[in-house]
This record gives C-alpha cells, structure tokens and sequence, in this order.
C-alpha cells in the first residue's frame, strides 16, 4: 500500500459527487468568456475603434487595476483587447472555483468526519488530497479547452488564444495548490476558505499595485505571472512553466505537511474563544451575523471598488462611442436619455447582479445550517423554524442592502472625483438602491426552493446565471423581447435614464415577500434536513 492507494476509485467518486457543481462551473466561466469574446468582434469591428479603446483605456488607473497592464497597447490588436477585457476576471473565477471545489473535497470532509471513513479503508493518506487536486485541476484543464476552441472558432490568432487560455488554467491550478496547503494548516473549512480567498486578494492587490505603477512590483504576484504571457503580444511562454512550477510545488508541500498533523486538525492551533459567548451571539439573529460577517465585508469592500472603476469612466463614455456606434447601442436602448444616465443605469443594473452573488449565498447559509445539522442545536431549543429562518434572511436583506448600496457609494465617490461634484455621492447611491427589489426577488426565490424543494436549493445559481446572460448579452445574442420579461431588473426603472416610478418597486418587493412566505411554509410542512 502506498500513500496514493485509491486514487483513481476517488477520483471517480469526486466526479460524480460533484458532477452539478462542475458543469455550472465550467459552463459558466467558459461560456462567459466565449461570449464576451464573441460582443468584442462587433464592439471593435475596425482598427481605429481598437485604438480608441487604447486610448480611453490605457492611462486610467482604476481601469489597470481592474483589467491588466495593458500588455500590447504600443501596437493594439482586437486580441489585446480581448485580454485586457477578459484574462483578470477569468482568472480570478477559475481561482474562486479551485478554492471552493477542493475545499469541499478536503478540509470540509475532514469537519464532517466523512474523510475518516474514507481513510478507514484501503486508502493512502494522500490520495484525497490527489483526488481533489486531480479533479479539479481537470475542470481547469477543460475550462481552457472550451475557452480556446471558443477564441479560435471566433477567428482570433491560435496563439495568443493558447496563451490566454493557459494563463487561466495556471492560476486556477495554482490556486488550487494554496487551498491544499491552507488545508493542513487550518482546522475548519471556513478558515481555509477564509484565507485561501486572502492570498487570492492580496495577489490581486499587488499586481494591480504593480500594474499601476508600471514597476517590477506585479512579480511579486502568481497574478502578475500569468499576464506576464502577453497574449496576442509576443507570447512569453516560461511564464506559464512558472506558474506551473508553482502549482507543483504547492501541491508537494501539502503532502509534506499532511504528514506531520493528525486528521481533523490543522498545523496552527485555534485560537481560544472566550469562556462564555457574548448575549447577542445566543440569539439567532446574533448567531447568523455572526455566521455572516466576514462574507457581508468582503462583498461589500468589493462591490465598492468595482463601483468605483464605473464611477471613474462615466465622463468619458462620449468619448468612448464617437467613434464607435456599435458600442453607443449597448447604452442607447432607452430613448431620450443622456449617454452618461443611460450609462448609470446599466452599471447599475450590473452591479445589483452581481450584489446577488451575496445575496443568494446569504440565503443558502440555511441550507447549509440544516445540511451540517447545526440547525438542529439551534432548533433543539425555544427557537421556531421561522425565528431561526428569519434571523438568516434578515441578515440576506439588510446585507442586499449594504453591499447595492456600496456599489452605488464606489460609483458617486468614482465620478465625483472625476468631476468633483460631492453632490453625486448621494444621488447614485440612491440610484443603487432603486434595483434592491429585484436583488430581493432572488432572495425570495431561493428562500422558497429551499423550503418547498431543499435538493433544487442550488438552483437559485442557475436563476442567477439566466439574469445574468438576460443583463449582459440579451442584446448580442438577439434574445426575444419576451424573455426580458423573466428578469425582475428588466421592471424596475432604469434611474437615471428614466424618472422613478414606485409600482414596479413595490410589486417587485410584494412578489420577493411572498416568495419568502412561500418559502417558510414549505420549511414549516416538511421533515428537517430533507435534502
């Protein structure tokens, strides 16, 4: 028996276990990138849109810090635009997804005892681990396939496709590794979750650090690596050996350390609580803030930055379509409105969709509560199914709340710096929150999958995903006008484009009320941990 004895029979097993999980994933990310591609063509259809592009796009800060170095701009291409518009976010979603899936496969098993009966048999120590690794590196591996069949299919150069491709399925794999090691040295998948995230974010920070400062500081990061490839601009391919060394690297390093704990804990020790819990963590509400906090900070941080990146080039969005009329319709769809309101609203629009991310999440943490069985201690005592369920989606709805209104707040703060009116900080974070309602229908809606159909709970991120593609690329992919209708966005009043009108809020709010009772009946008529 050696130490990866059993690999293959867990592998196997990973793949069916999480076969739902790794298909939205794929699909997501890939089709994502495949389309934006694919709206880019049309967007920039000659070259001197392409250098207009350059142009509004290679001097401002927030822009670098959000898209790249701006790698290939001295001699653009649509394929350096491609990158500076897709590679970052594509990176980061692959690393999300391998932090997410191997987690799962890892620490979370340990917290729920499973890995010990895993273990208990015919299994080398470090085969789960190799298991993990294994499957999601393969979920890397076809992300990029499906990406560069997409770029090539779209005409784009083959090499710079494989480039760019690759440098998202180094960092997925790489992030893959950080999340191994951060399994033997935290002893809860929350943490390891926590700071797998934080080295994602710091990553992130430095390289933008360097990318604005146009300095060697971006080679501090495995981010700054990975763009280091310069795609569709003179590929660099020992870049991605780099990334990939460290990947190895990483990986090796957690079977070491794997070896000198016991299973069920981490190298670090926990830090000791206090003696006696403070009154409002006894609570529900208390306890599911508590459960929350860090999820509702990080969101709403970054729902402000990216609110600030559309703030700081809203003055320039005439200059951004004079000569690009294939750009200028993306925002003319409402008429009579301004270029820089209609702007505003769509941002907006785009901001609450991604402001949903925390919302469904924040609604899911009652089926995780019930699926882990600590919902069971909470209910054991004086506390109904409601009360508990409530002080969960207090923390959803007041969290929409914070993390639309910061969006709002990053974009007046961006804009108003740009034209140095203060007077704009308020007004567009009350624009934000004209789009909570829709926010709240999705939250209603997840409520009522996880009390009438708990196994369908997940679902909730596939609504997510067709509000998403209905927001983004209704246009490109000439949608009928009738499916506009399925996303409550499309009902609200796109502010500032068009003037405030209160029915839609307020039946939007009735519907995501009703939604929830729904929601809390079905969690009141069926057995607890149903699914």
């Amino acid at each position: 028996m050696t130490t990866l004895t059993g690999l293959w029979p867990l592998v196997r097993f990973t793949l069916r276990r999480d076969r739902v999980r790794l298909a939205v994933w794929i699909l997501g990310i890939a089709v994502t990138t495949v389309i934006s591609a694919a709206s880019l063509l049309d967007v920039y259809p000659d070259q001197a849109a392409i250098d207009s592009y350059v142009r509004l796009f290679g001097d401002n800060p927030a822009l670098v810090a959000f898209a790249g170095p701006g790698y290939g701009f001295d001699d653009p291409n649509i394929g350096v635009v491609l990158v500076n518009e897709t590679q970052l976010y594509g990176m980061v979603a692959t690393a999300l997804m391998s932090i997410f899936l191997l987690n799962r496969s890892t620490r979370a098993e340990e917290d729920s005892e499973r890995a010990e009966l895993v273990l208990a048999n015919v299994v080398g120590r470090h085969a789960p681990t190799a298991a993990a690794t294994a499957v999601v590196a393969l979920a890397n591996v076809v992300i990029a396939v499906l990406c560069l069949l997409g770029f090539v299919a779209l005409d784009y150069p083959v090499p710079g496709s494989v480039a760019l491709a690759g440098s998202q399925l180094v960092v997925g794999i790489m992030f893959a590794g950080v999340t191994a090691v951060m399994a033997q040295l935290f002893s809860s998948g929350r943490s390891v979750l926590g700071m797998s995230s934080v080295v994602l974010a710091v990553a992130f920070v430095v390289r933008a650090i360097g990318d604005i400062g146009h300095n060697s500081l971006s080679w501090l990061s495995p981010m700054g690596w990975a763009q280091g490839v310069r795609a569709y601009a003179g590929e660099r391919w020992w870049t991605l050996a780099l990334c990939a060394a460290l990947a190895v690297a990483l990986v090796t390093a957690s079977f070491w350390l794997s070896t000198r704990r016991d299973l069920g804990t981490g190298l670090l020790p926990q830090k000791p609580g206090p003696p006696a819990a403070a009154g409002w963590v006894t609570r529900p509400l208390g306890l599911a803030f508590r459960l929350q906090r860090g999820s509702l900070i990080g969101w709403t941080i970054g729902l402000f930055l990216i609110g600030g990146v559309y703030g700081s080039i809203a003055d320039d969005i005439d200059e951004m379509i004079e000569d690009n009329p294939q750009f200028a319709e993306v925002f003319l769809r409402l008429g009579g409105a301004s270029l820089t309101d209609t702007f505003f609203a769509t941002s907006m629009t785009m901001l609450a969709l991604i402001a949903s991310g925390f919302a469904i999440s924040s609604a899911l943490t009652l089926r995780s509560e019930e699926g882990a069985g600590r919902a069971d201690s909470v209910l054991a005592g004086p506390v109904s199914r409601d009360r508990w369920a409530l002080s969960h989606l207090v923390i959803a709805v007041a969290g929409t709340v914070l993390t639309v209104g910061a969006a709002g707040l990053g974009v007046g703060v961006g804009y108003a710096a740009v034209i140095g009116d203060l007077s704009q900080i308020p007004r567009l974070t009350g624009v934000a929150l004209v789009t909570v309602p829709g926010v709240l229908v999705l939250v209603g809606a997840t409520t009522a999958l996880f009390g009438l159909a708990p196994r369908a709970a997940l679902a909730s991120w596939g609504v997510l995903a067709v509000m998403a593609v209905i927001g983004f690329f209704a246009a490109l992919l000439q949608l009928p006008d009738w499916t506009l209708l399925v996303s409550p966005f499309e009902h609200l009043p796109a502010v500032p484009a068009e003037d405030l009108r209160l029915a839609p809020i307020l039946l939007l709010t009735v519907l995501a009320a009703a939604l929830v009772a729904g929601g809390l009946w079905g969690l009141r008529h069926r057995d607890a941990g149903a699914h």
